[in-house]
């Protein structure tokens, strides 16, 4: 099992020059508050345990060797209870284990740090929705025009261009970067009581777009103290045949002024 690869989180605010139109941005302003961010609002922080099951997890997951064996995955990895912070800006996943206690595990609490990875990583990428992060900022310059699938919304990132394809609904489709080597994303969104809410995002590996060759991210939805925070999260990594699956629960919410 390896770790896979960084993630394109896509943060716009403040790095895209041009001009653009009023009518463009008053559309622009209309497209951003049709999206769930929770974090815009009035959350702080949400606490979650992090549920997962390694026997269910090599069902679906192709085993290195360098994991632990069965009963080493079931006696000393199991038993951990993690939990989860998530923070407009931090993802913090904890064990309880120190470092020495961890470097006892086997192959020096491998397994751990990888699920620990998974999580902050699936996370990190769902923040780009809960800020609002994943489209432009609403004073970026932008073109925004119908087309053949809905909106298509053009701007630059410093001296790239960038085209996001949004659905009638202007639910966002994807988006690409015009770079000599294309960078590029799929998305889709579920319909929630507050906005639009992430459903999956999907990005390439080393530039291929082919099945086989994609980081696939899940999400569905729990409703806590009134705000919509993931509960089931799953990543595919299907080059490696790797996928992670767990649930959030137990979950706390910390909201601004509480």
């Amino acid at each position: 099992m390896r770790v896979f690869c960084g993630l394109m989180v896509v943060c716009w605010a403040g790095l895209c020059l041009g001009q653009t139109s009023e009518k463009d941005q008053a559309l622009l302003s209309q497209v951003r508050g049709k999206y769930d961010a929770p974090f815009n609002r009035e959350l702080q922080s949400f606490d979650c345990a992090v549920g997962f099951s390694w026997k269910e997890h090599f069902k679906e997951t192709t085993r290195v060797g360098d994991e632990g064996t069965d009963e080493e995955l079931e006696t000393l990895f199991q038993p951990i209870r993690n939990r989860v912070e998530v923070t407009r800006s931090r993802v913090t996943v904890t064990s309880g284990l120190s470092d020495e206690a961890m470097n006892k595990l086997p192959y020096g609490g491998m397994a751990e740090g990888l699920l620990e990875h998974a999580v902050e990583k699936s996370l990190y990428n769902w923040l780009a929705a809960g800020t609002n992060a994943i489209l432009p900022d609403a004073k970026t310059p932008v073109s925004l025009q119908q087309s053949a699938t809905g909106y298509r919304l053009a701007f630059k990132m410093q001296d790239v261009d960038v085209q996001m394809n949004l659905a009638p609904d202007m639910r966002l489709l994807d988006a690409v970067a015009k770079t000599p080597q294309p960078d590029r994303f799929e998305t889709s969104f579920d319909t929630g009581p507050q906005g639009f809410v992430l459903r999956s995002w999907t990005v390439d590996e080393d530039g291929n777009v082919e099945p086989g060759h994609r980081l696939i991210f899940s999400y569905s939805y729990q409703m806590v103290d009134g705000v919509q925070v993931p509960e089931q999260v799953v990543v595919m990594r299907e080059s490696h045949h790797e996928v992670w699956r767990y649930k959030l629960n137990d979950c706390k919410v910390k909201k601004v002024g509480k």
